[in-house]
């Protein structure tokens, strides 16, 4: 039996029962596990990455003059009487283990000779020598780590503001002059002109679901669609509090199979706002689902192809004004400063916007002044996870059953 309208009110508690985190302990934590380790990226193109000890994040080695430029700029001087006590690794003894392990995943230079770059191998304690560029860089990919695409964007680059093409980037920022003060955000930003850009909708289960519903971690979204960016989307239910788990009332467009999840739903006013994009990458805006109507209704009416679309509630920002109404923000989403995640859309672009400690109100104000046109909420919370170029931004947060993926066409991993 279909679940009763009434259900979806639930979902605004169910999101936020979970503590609150800047940023995912996970992520944070499988930096740490691997300080030290060169990893090898084995489903990409095999590039290699190295853990700096220091700080837990990963540089990139790219090319062998690469690679020793970074080995070069991390590494330790040390004396001449400690490098002796650690142990080379073609010899049989096992030299200082105490200086080795305090020392394990450095690149040591030794400072009282001509500053020769070694690796300190965190898996036997043993330094190797680095040589020129193309001998450091044959021994660091000999003695990598392979790691899935899923795990290594798990753990945090070096630079906190990138951009791999000329259609996107990501920015971590502030917010200055909303009524509830400062806020630091994490936003991408993805041009709809990019031509090779494909925007897509997905979700864990191909049809309706109310019982033994799917979800997965953003990551396995993003990849399982070959993209670049990404965020967790709806509302759901995390345990089984509203009947089912990762159960969802709203309507989410699988733009895998061409099947509008949830589209007996539209037909009801609390249902919400939809947004939507066609072939060309257009952005449309529903403030209310029946004027969407469906998926035959949208394409026949606008002679386009539906390529994505998502709805959710409550609405944020419509024609550049905080629309945000009162009745429909329930007490934590009124008073919990926690992770908040948004769907955003200004002069031709989208942004993906987490706020860090902010309510569902400052996250509207939050969207006033980044002055956007239009503004969706999404779930946030420990669900949230904002996902670019390979690395999670924000979390990984917990398994969701749906998404927003960003694909440049033309790129390949």
């Amino acid at each position: 039996m279909k679940k009763i309208i009434i259900i979806f009110f639930l979902f605004f508690s169910c999101s936020f029962l979970a503590a609150i985190f800047p940023t995912s302990v996970r992520a944070q934590g499988l930096g740490e596990k691997l300080a030290g380790r060169i990893l090898l990226n084995v489903e990409g193109k095999g590039e290699a990455w190295y853990v700096y000890p220091e700080d837990n994040k990963r540089y990139y080695l790219g090319r062998p003059t690469d690679a020793f430029a970074v080995m070069r700029e991390l590494g330790l001087g040390i004396s001449e009487l400690d490098f002796q006590k650690i142990a080379q690794a073609d010899m049989p003894v096992a030299g200082d283990l105490v200086l080795a392990k305090r020392l394990s995943g450095r690149i040591i230079l030794q400072a009282e000779r001509n500053g020769e770059a070694w690796y300190i191998n965190p898996l036997n304690l043993k330094k190797y020598y680095l040589g020129r560029p193309a001998d450091a860089f044959r021994i660091m990919r000999d003695l990598s780590l392979g790691i899935s695409r899923e795990d290594l964007a798990g753990v945090h680059k070096s630079s906190y503001n990138e951009s791999f093409n000329g259609y996107s980037k990501y920015e971590h920022k502030k917010i200055i002059s909303t009524l509830g003060g400062d806020f630091a955000v994490d936003v991408v930003e993805i041009d709809l002109a990019d031509p090779n850009l494909e925007i897509i909708t997905d979700t864990a289960d191909d049809d309706d679901c109310e019982s033994n519903c799917q979800a997965k971690s953003l990551a396995k979204f993003v990849i399982a669609n070959n993209g670049f960016a990404g965020i967790n989307a709806t509302y759901f239910c995390s345990d089984n509090g509203c009947g089912a788990a990762y159960y969802y009332f709203f309507p989410v467009f699988n733009s895998r199979s061409g099947k509008l999840i949830n589209e007996d739903q539209l037909k009801y006013w609390t249902t919400g706002p939809i947004m939507a994009f066609d072939a060309n990458n257009k952005f449309y805006y529903f403030k209310d689902s029946r004027e969407f109507g469906g998926v035959d209704i949208f394409e026949k009416k606008y002679g386009v192809k539906l390529q994505a679309a998502i709805g959710n509630k409550p609405r944020l920002i419509e024609n550049g004004l905080n629309l945000l109404i009162d009745w429909e923000v329930d007490e934590k989403q009124l008073k919990t400063k926690a992770l908040r995640n948004a769907l955003a859309y200004k002069g031709g672009k989208i942004y993906l916007v987490v706020a860090r400690q902010a309510t569902l109100p400052e996250l509207a104000q939050i969207m006033e002044a980044m002055e956007v046109e239009y503004a969706l909420n999404l779930d946030g919370g420990n669900s949230s996870a904002l996902f670019y170029n390979d690395e999670y931004m924000i979390g990984p947060g917990r398994d969701i059953p749906n998404a927003i993926i960003f694909k440049e066409k033309l790129k390949y991993y």
